[in-house]
């Protein structure tokens, strides 16, 4: 993995990513801890997760398609910049608060931020077998999905360091640090996206197409490939069952482990830490039986997931949790890296904001209304519901016979592509 740094524009898109997802984590864990702390309402914690999906359900299609028509570079790196000045925004309003912290702030400044990082992903995605040699993108992008999560859980450990010290200061103090940390994290991640060549798509005459007609054939091509087809309607099943989780995590730690915020933190990073681990380890076993390998995987995480439920000794949760996240772990890069060799650069772009659309889609209705569920069924019921939600979701697309037996397409060796100044 250490040689893909040598490439120097890989090494400016994983720089990049590292440090705004460090930002990222920092500043989504935050402000959720503080809705349950200052208004304890389960409800308004999944609430607000939606709000900050919505964005995807509203624009998801509409970025792909303009990945696909222009230079994915300056994509990244305006919605670096505009998201650095929204947080900004937000800082000096906290700053000026007199009162008690409002609820609203929580819904406008996530759904605005959400709203700029929409375009972010299916350019940088779409991007990545554009900086690597293809025959080591399953590499990169299982080093992309590591580096991910470790910033993730850095993200996490510090969140637990202030949280640790959240009652000793201000609960306006402590959302202020985890705005002003995601606001530079971005001016970093936008200095190392400008380093960037241009990455226009490869394709022709796209003037003469309105973007919607982008749109519709970019749904079309999806429908060509039972794979790629199949694994965007598990996303759906995905989607439901995986987010109401930081929900459930915050309701469990307060019933079970005390709600302080380093059991939470702990939980958390134990399935980022099982990914993690994974993701180390997929590139070794060379995995090319990407259909399978995603179906096999998610039924094994149900597994666990439905076993946390059970276990209120914290030791067991988090082993749980853990072996959750190396069953997750091994699930997303061969399918990740089948979709991106399998699509042509032309579609690209608008076959990862497909499934960013559907599972950010889902995400509002499964996070709302895993607030609500949590309080009908509590804490055992709600994680049999997910764990044989995830299950039935990666055993479902295995009834089809194309999508069990696909493999990850082979690829030869471009030398132009190795050259670390390419």
């Amino acid at each position: 993995m250490l040689d893909l740094l040598k490439i120097r524009d890989f090494r400016n898109l994983w720089l990049g990513q590292a440090i705004s997802r460090i930002g990222d984590a920092f500043y989504f864990i935050g402000p959720l801890f503080v809705v349950k702390k200052v208004f304890d309402d389960d409800a308004m914690v999944g609430f607000v997760g939606a709000v900050e999906a919505l964005p995807f359900l509203l624009f998801g299609t509409v970025a792909g398609a303009v990945a696909d028509r222009f230079d994915r570079r300056k994509l990244m790196l305006y919605s670096d910049m505009i998201s650095a000045v929204i947080l900004c925004l937000y800082l000096v309003y906290l700053q000026t608060l007199s009162g008690p912290i409002p609820r609203w702030p929580f819904y406008l400044f996530g759904f605005m931020l959400a709203t700029v990082r929409v375009f972010f992903f299916p350019a940088r995605s779409a991007s990545v077998p554009r900086v690597v040699p293809q025959e080591h993108l399953l590499t990169a992008n299982a080093f992309g999905a590591s580096t991910e999560q470790m910033a993730w859980l850095v993200g996490i450990m510090l969140t637990a360091v202030l949280g640790a010290i959240a009652d000793k200061i201000k609960m306006v103090s402590f959302l202020s640090i985890m705005v002003a940390v995601n606001a530079f994290s971005f001016v970093f991640s936008a200095y190392f996206v400008r380093q960037l060549p241009p990455i226009l798509p490869e394709r022709d005459k796209h003037e003469e197409m309105h973007i919607l007609e982008d749109i519709v054939e970019g749904v079309k091509y999806a429908k060509t490939d039972k794979v790629i087809a199949l694994s965007l309607l598990a996303t759906i099943g995905l989607g439901l069952f995986m987010s109401p989780f930081f929900v459930v995590y915050l309701a469990t730690n307060e019933a079970w482990f005390g709600n302080r915020a380093w059991p939470l933190a702990v939980i958390e990073g134990c399935f980022i830490v099982g990914m993690l681990a994974m993701n180390f380890i997929v590139p070794k076993l060379n995995l090319r039986r990407a259909g399978l390998v995603y179906g096999i995987g998610l039924a094994v995480a149900g597994l666990n997931v439905f076993l946390m439920g059970f276990s209120s000794a914290y030791p067991a949760y988090c082993i749980w949790n853990f072996g959750c996240g190396l069953a997750i772990g091994i699930v997303n890069v061969p399918m990740m890296t089948y979709q991106q060799l399998a699509v042509p650069d032309q579609f690209r772009g608008r076959i990862m904001s497909l499934g960013n659309l559907i599972w950010m889609s889902v995400q509002p209705i499964g996070t709302a209304l895993g607030g609500k569920l949590l309080g009908i069924f509590g804490i055992v019921k709600m994680h049999a519901l997910m764990g044989t939600g995830f299950a039935i979701t990666g055993a479902a697309p295995l009834l089809n016979k194309e999508f069990r037996d696909a493999v990850i397409p082979e690829v030869s060796s471009d030398p132009a592509t190795i050259d670390p100044e390419v």
